[in-house]
């Protein structure tokens, strides 16, 4: 797992075996960050964790830019760090400048759950699932609907919907990432993607991929948009031959 770079960092490989999580771990809403504890690049309890190792392990197993990371680490830092240091369940956090937020493809929302959407939704995540149109992978356009279809089930079914333009950015920006960490060519197959949500483990004969910068998430997060709005034209024009 990881490149000639990554092993520099993470020389002996053999110490990074996934490990499920104990009663008293600490895990987040993300299944990125919630993979990394259980693997042992952060820390396995998911506790106290310092900005410049989220840093470096974003970089280094994910192939998130330094820039890229910076920018997802300093606003993690500045809405729930504590003396510099931050606990993975801090994340579940849910306010207007969180970057926890409703519409989850995985999770619940904030007032649907007790506060509790940091716990996984079997549910809610095979709707996600329903989505592939082949029932063998995600595509970009697949997950782009599915991002629509959940932002609007939660305004229409959560009276305590929360939504702002920084958290819609963040809603496309979190799904181009997941695209980056599991597709290949732009398709997240089922399987490692159930890998990935379900067990919160890297799929078998995981890579990261080349380096993910700015350029790099602006351009996936436009083709994401891209294939909403067309989606949307497409539900308008339907609705009117109907």
């Amino acid at each position: 797992m990881g490149n000639s770079k990554s092993a520099t960092v993470f020389a002996d490989e053999t110490q990074y075996r996934y490990e499920a999580p104990g009663p008293y771990d600490s895990r987040s809403p993300c299944p990125a960050l919630n993979t990394l504890a259980n693997h042992g690049y952060l820390p396995r309890d998911g506790k106290n964790i310092r900005p410049e190792v989220l840093q470096i392990v974003l970089q280094e197993k994910m192939g998130l830019s330094w820039i890229a990371a910076k920018s997802i680490i300093g606003q993690a830092y500045k809405t729930v760090g504590k003396n510099g240091l931050l606990s993975l369940s801090d994340l579940s956090y849910h306010a207007p400048d969180s970057i926890e937020h409703d519409a989850s493809l995985s999770r619940l929302d904030a007032a649907l759950c007790n506060n509790q959407q940091g716990n996984f939704n079997q549910q809610r995540f095979n709707t996600f699932l329903s989505f592939s149109k082949d029932g063998k992978c995600l595509t970009t356009n697949d997950v782009a609907a599915a991002r629509l279809h959940f932002k609007v089930d939660s305004k229409a079914n959560n009276p305590e919907f929360l939504w702002n333009k920084n958290i819609e950015k963040a809603m496309w920006t979190e799904a181009s990432i997941l695209l980056h960490i599991l597709g290949k060519h732009g398709r997240i197959s089922i399987e490692n993607a159930k890998l990935f949500f379900e067990d919160e483990t890297f799929p078998r004969g995981w890579q990261k991929h080349s380096s993910f910068g700015v350029r790099q998430l602006h351009s996936a997060t436009k083709a994401l948009k891209n294939a909403a709005h067309e989606q949307k034209k497409q539900q308008r024009i339907n609705g009117e031959n109907a």
